[in-house]
């Protein structure tokens, strides 16, 4: 993660680059997602029985993560974010 002074450098540098450009050049931090460990989805190991079997064998099913919404990251929008 970047830290305060990073960020500060990096608006300041896209700041100069909007008045020489006449662009936007804001830059966005992103942030991994807690909930998922920044991978978009939360794997969860369901056990299968197929037809014939006596035994069950486990298989992973990956659920997408609802508080990213599966992109793995979120995009700081604040100072206060992180």
């Amino acid at each position: 993660m970047f830290d305060k002074e990073m960020m500060d450098a990096l608006r300041a540098d896209a700041e100069k680059l909007g008045h020489l450009t006449g662009e936007d050049h804001t830059p966005e931090f992103l942030v991994d997602c807690e909930a998922c460990d920044g991978k978009g989805y939360i794997p969860r190991t369901i056990h299968v029985y197929e037809p014939g079997c006596g035994f069950s064998h486990p298989d992973v099913a990956e659920d997408t993560c609802s508080a990213c919404g599966g992109n793995g990251w979120f995009i700081c929008e604040s100072e206060g974010d992180r």
